[in-house]
């Protein structure tokens, strides 16, 4: 029989076993905390203003396309909000509005400041043929790349693009310079109004968002500018009747752009990924946007009215053309006053635009 005493020392045996294990189960007290995960860096978030319409293909496929390639070669790490329609900055103050850093990133036309790039605005003066936007695009690329303006490092230039030929919108037929003399033509800024003077009629100069009440109101009664702004600031509502096809009178040119300072805060591998994807979405989807648009924008007028095409005889072009010459010579003139080399300035943008067109 087991005694008394040896079934106190068996239960106690058992007790210190039931302990023993519930004690390996406990986690100790002086035991480390579990290192919590590491969180995911706040992604570089940038503000990009522009005058666009938020309905306009600039908006919807270049600053919402480049946005998109952006966000996804980064993985997410660049988050970019885009401002249209003048809502963070107007459009003549978008580029300084980026050096001083009110925007991040900022989308306008580069003639709504005139005289702040002047190797630029080379590129658009009258009687500077381009065969199509495409041509003149990748003309003026290659021409920032060549000539590296001074005025464009301030900022950090991602890209920048061109409308190529712009042509005469109006509500009455100008089939001959008879038929502009003294009327107010729409210019937005730039050289086209110093060649629409020439021609004798009377440069209205504002910014394109403001083109349809002045049409409407008849300040204007026409106006110098790429088909596509009949759909794309819907000016073939007040305007385009009649369209006389004058290549020779316009290019206009644009830019993408964003502040030194905070490219520089950006690490160098997102720096790298940015680069990388604003070069393919460029070359796949900015040169030839205005020669789809273009075409659009005189389609979908076309569809609302009946236009006429009016295209001007080579007698009376040469006439046109030889009133708005001297117009080369005195910007050569204006280019060598601000201590730049005008002529070699001149001959390497006609030679880009030539090389370009043969494309």
């Amino acid at each position: 029989m087991i005694t008394r005493k040896r079934r106190i020392g068996i239960f106690s045996l058992a007790i210190s076993l039931l302990l023993s294990v519930a004690g390996c189960g406990a986690s100790p007290s002086n035991s480390a905390p579990a290192t919590p995960a590491a969180e995911a860096p706040k992604p570089i978030e940038l503000k990009l203003a522009h005058f666009f319409p938020a309905t306009h293909t600039a908006e919807k496929d270049i600053a919402q396309g480049w946005i998109k390639a952006v966000e996804k070669a980064t993985n997410g790490r660049v988050k970019i909000t885009s401002y249209p329609a003048e809502t963070l900055l107007k459009s003549a103050e978008t580029y300084e509005g980026v050096v001083k850093g009110v925007a991040d990133i900022g989308m306008s036309a580069y003639a709504y400041t005139r005289g702040r790039f002047p190797v630029v605005e080379t590129f658009l003066l009258p009687g500077i043929g381009n065969k199509n936007s495409k041509t003149a695009s990748l003309a003026l690329m290659d021409g920032i790349k060549t000539l590296n303006p001074k005025e464009l490092q301030d900022t950090h230039h991602l890209f920048s693009w061109a409308t190529g030929p712009g042509n005469l919108m109006s509500q009455t037929p100008m089939r001959e310079l008879k038929d502009i003399k003294g009327l107010g033509i729409g210019a937005t800024a730039g050289p086209r109004g110093d060649a629409i003077k020439l021609l004798g009629a009377t440069p209205i100069t504002m910014p394109m968002p403001e083109w349809y009440e002045a049409l409407q109101k008849g300040i204007m009664k026409g106006g110098v500018a790429p088909l596509e702004s009949m759909q794309g600031f819907r000016l073939g509502e007040v305007t385009g009747n009649y369209i006389t096809m004058t290549p020779f009178l316009y290019n206009q040119a644009f830019f993408l752009t964003m502040n030194l300072a905070k490219w520089n805060t950006i690490p160098a591998d997102v720096q790298k990924q940015i680069t990388e994807a604003t070069a393919t979405f460029y070359a796949a989807n900015v040169p030839s946007m205005f020669d789809k648009i273009n075409e659009a924008g005189l389609k979908w007028t076309q569809d609302k009215k009946k236009v006429e095409i009016i295209n001007l005889s080579d007698a009376e072009t040469a006439k046109w053309i030889e009133l708005i010459k001297p117009l080369q010579t005195e910007y050569v003139t204006f280019l060598n006053g601000k201590g730049l080399e005008g002529e070699k300035i001149l001959s390497t943008v006609k030679d880009l635009a030539d090389k370009n067109n043969k494309l």
